[in-house]
């Protein structure tokens, strides 16, 4: 699913469609998802039924039910991202992922940003319902997740869900409301060259892991440190911890860096680096470049 088959607007949303079933779909700025939108794009997220390996002992609601619980105290949708599975039968109830904003959220985090409540689930006994603290960066659309111990809940699939989903989703914006504090504490840490190069090349440890079949080698990164701390846009320009770390972020998320790849019998080719569009590739590798933010952050503080 790492490969793009077409992107196109969906009522003013764009979505873009992958292999296996995968799809990604985000409200145009200031909107949000309707129900005919999200159906459209992630029919998993309306399936019947769990899905037919689950035990007796599985509680099945919907998932949008408990979106539609969310949206009666506030939280409305502007992102929903669908996984994809090679198991056709299995591709309307595979993973899939809600980004909502509270309709109370008042005013920018950090100049820049706003908060988004991440929800995570499945009905192929894949994942819990799963709720993470977000941000959502206006000027080079970083969808960020920002949890940190209390700012990510697991619920079961058991019991009063839609309750107990509502209640972990107050309890995360309860523990994340110092988090304007930490993104302006970000803006305040200088990076030196240095220190900038070596937080990139850890980011890309961190996004380049796979080892190789044979040796079990872990395989290079493609691009040097110096290609993910290029800036995009003028708003990007500078070498604070905060615009340091959305420029990381972007491009290793984003992809499209490019470079020359030399196969086994010495052939050279120019290709670009993928995106990461996989549910959980995406949602792990934004928690680990948080906390590697966070970390330099602490670092540069002692």
């Amino acid at each position: 699913m790492e490969f793009i088959m077409f992107t196109s607007n969906f009522n003013s949303a764009r979505v873009a469609k992958f292999g296996s079933g995968s799809t990604i779909l985000r409200a145009a700025r200031d909107t949000f998802l309707e129900e005919g939108q999200i159906a459209n794009a992630c029919p998993s997220i309306f399936a019947s039924e769990a899905h037919g390996s689950r035990s007796e002992k599985y509680t099945y609601i919907p998932t949008i039910d408990v979106l539609r619980g969310l949206q009666r105290e506030g939280f409305q949708p502007v992102e929903v991202r669908q996984g994809g599975s090679r198991d056709e039968e299995k591709r309307g109830f595979t993973k899939h992922m809600i980004r909502m904003r509270h309709t109370g959220s008042v005013g920018l985090v950090g100049g820049d940003s706003v908060r988004e409540l991440v929800l995570l689930n499945a009905h192929d006994g894949t994942s819990s319902y799963q709720l993470m603290s977000g941000l959502f960066r206006m000027i080079c659309t970083n969808g960020l997740i920002t949890c940190e111990g209390g700012e990510m809940q697991r619920i079961a699939h058991k019991g009063d869900i839609i309750h107990n989903v509502i209640e972990g989703a107050f309890t995360i914006i309860e523990n994340g409301k110092d988090i304007g504090e930490r993104v302006d504490y970000m803006r305040g840490v200088t990076l030196e060259q240095g220190e900038g190069e070596a937080f990139a090349k850890a980011a890309l440890a961190l996004r380049y892991t796979a080892k190789d079949a044979e040796t079990g080698e872990v395989k290079a990164a493609p691009v040097e440190p110096s290609r993910i701390l290029r800036v995009r846009r003028e708003a990007d320009a500078g070498n604070d911890l905060w615009r340091t770390f959305n420029r990381v972020q972007e491009h290793l998320v984003h992809g499209g860096q490019g470079y020359t790849h030399r196969a086994a019998n010495g052939r050279r080719s120019r290709r670009e680096t993928r995106p990461v569009n996989s549910i959980d590739g995406n949602v792990n590798l934004n928690k680990a470049l948080w906390v590697l933010a966070q970390e330099m952050g602490k670092l540069k503080a002692a």
